[in-house]
């Protein structure tokens, strides 16, 4: 076997044998660059993203986003983040709209779609894969948590 060939294959096999979590990157919390937060805590993110606190120190609308489906940044989300199942967030969303009026978080197709949302609005508060985040995005956002993708 040529040692070129020998390279290849051990590059592959090295690869493959790695964890899909080591691909994938960290869950993040992410808010648009002029929000005045720059750190949160899990129990503030989790109060902002389930709107229990309503707007942020300078005063803006909180404005939550959720992805659609179940990818696994979603699943670290639901199980980590706001410690709910699908079928308890649904509920939850239900009973706030209808106690509070409080409107229901958008639910995007996917990481690029939900940082284009937070980049454009001031208040919005979402959460990606660390990867998803290209270098021209970084200006526009901000993470404020992060979450290790399991």
């Amino acid at each position: 076997m040529k040692l070129h060939t020998f390279i290849k294959i051990s590059a592959l096999i090295f690869v493959l044998g790695l964890p899909v979590g080591t691909w994938a990157g960290d869950l993040v919390i992410i808010v648009n660059a002029e929000n005045p937060v720059s750190k949160l805590s899990p129990v503030e993110i989790r109060k902002y993203l389930l709107k229990e606190s309503i707007s942020w120190p300078n005063g803006k609308k909180v404005k939550s986003v959720d992805h659609k489906g179940s990818p696994p940044e979603r699943k670290v989300y639901l199980k980590d983040v706001v410690r709910m199942s699908p079928d308890q967030l649904d509920k939850y969303w239900v009973s706030a709209r209808y106690k509070k009026g409080v409107p229901l978080p958008p639910k995007l197709s996917s990481d690029q779609q939900v940082i284009e949302y937070v980049q454009s609005f001031g208040g919005a508060i979402s959460y990606v894969n660390s990867s998803s985040i290209t270098d021209s995005q970084k200006s526009s956002i901000k993470i404020v948590g992060t979450f290790p993708m399991k």
